[in-house]
């Protein structure tokens, strides 16, 4: 692995292999799993940003979010039916030259990549890089291929205004950690420390940022990234909290995305990583470590929100499912959640035929 850069704005970052890091690597992976074979299937190309790329491999041999992405696609067992169709290009950027030969290294180790897979190591800042890919796309009147962009950055300082035009291309998705802690010590101090109101109306692309001041620390988290989702203009934000040793909020990784089929995978992969619930994970937790009896989620307030919803009247299987989007559960949870107050005699369905199921959406109301 070698030694760390010099130059590298955060070196400590690739000595040790923490939860947080792992999350991250699961979340993308899982992501993956599911958006590639799902784009595949009808694009003829596919894109994948990491914006702080780094060295590729961390002290001890994990690898970093370009590793995993790559090795992602190149093991995914539907990989050859990716390929009958698109090409999948990974653009992997990164400020620190010394950094960018490491990562190159890494992915030498990979050997020959298949025909249909590219893979660009830019060394330069990261937003103007984007910045240009914007003006160009722009210029040309081109439109950007399906693409997921992982945004990591060492601070918090990341361009609302950079992040608002890549959303508006029509497929993209968005992966950012937003690094809460600084952030929120940022708002605090926005409007008595000189040049950090600046610096947030770059972040928020504007001054809404205002409404977050005084907020309790966990509710200023909600609140902000309801507020990063309006101002980059997606129309899902599903996040997780990275706990702190002290509990509190650390890190907060935001997916964005304008699709249905986006918000409901990312929900899938945050339960996986996550599997007793809450969408938190620790620092404190070990990295290496594998249940070996899967947490079961407490789901009792699942039950409550569906009685709550009839309590106000029948409502049909499938619009509740299509209400559950906004909310963090999933689907397979809530179908069985119904068919156990079914079997409770807690509710029943109406006007359908055959038996009790979603596939019969029936008018669902209380006894």
């Amino acid at each position: 692995m070698g030694r760390t850069s010099q130059k590298d704005s955060n070196p400590d970052y690739w000595k040790k292999y923490t939860n947080p890091q792992h999350v991250k690597h699961a979340l993308i992976r899982h992501y993956l799993n599911g958006w590639l074979p799902k784009l595949g299937s009808w694009s003829g190309r596919i894109l994948y940003f990491d914006t702080h790329a780094g060295r590729g491999a961390h002290a001890h041999g994990q690898s970093g979010s370009p590793l995993v992405a790559m090795r992602t696609l190149l093991t995914h067992k539907y990989r050859e039916s990716v390929f009958n169709r698109c090409e999948v290009v990974f653009f992997f950027i990164e400020i620190d030259p010394d950094n960018c030969k490491a990562l190159q290294a890494e992915i030498d180790t990979l050997g020959d990549l298949p025909k249909q897979v590219k893979c660009h190591i830019i060394c330069e800042d990261c937003f103007t890089s984007l910045e240009s890919l914007i003006k160009s796309m722009k210029e040309s009147g081109s439109k950007l291929a399906p693409a997921f962009i992982f945004v990591d950055p060492y601070g918090f300082k990341i361009p609302g205004s950079i992040l608002h035009e890549l959303m508006s291309f029509d497929r993209v998705e968005l992966f950012i950690n937003v690094i809460w802690r600084e952030l929120s010590m940022a708002i605090a101090q926005g409007e008595s420390k000189t040049g950090m109101g600046e610096t947030l109306n770059l972040v928020f692309n504007g001054e809404d940022w205002r409404q977050l001041i005084g907020l309790d620390f966990d509710a200023q988290a909600d609140a902000c990234i309801n507020l990063m989702r309006t101002k980059i203009g997606a129309k899902w934000a599903t996040y997780i909290r990275m706990l702190a040793k002290n509990g509190t909020t650390r890190y907060m990784l935001l997916h964005l995305t304008n699709h249905d089929a986006g918000r409901d995978l990312m929900k899938d992969c945050v339960w996986k990583v996550c599997a007793e619930g809450g969408f938190y994970a620790r620092a404190t937790d070990n990295p290496n470590q594998q249940y070996l009896i899967s947490p079961e989620p407490d789901l009792r307030p699942l039950k409550r929100w569906i009685l709550d919803k009839l309590s106000k009247g029948p409502i049909r299987w499938d619009d509740l499912l299509k209400e559950l989007r906004a909310e963090i559960w999933r689907a397979p949870q809530l179908n069985g959640m119904i068919r156990e107050l079914g079997r409770s005699k807690v509710i029943d369905g109406r006007k359908y035929s055959g038996r009790f199921a979603q596939t019969n959406n029936p008018e669902l109301f209380l006894l």
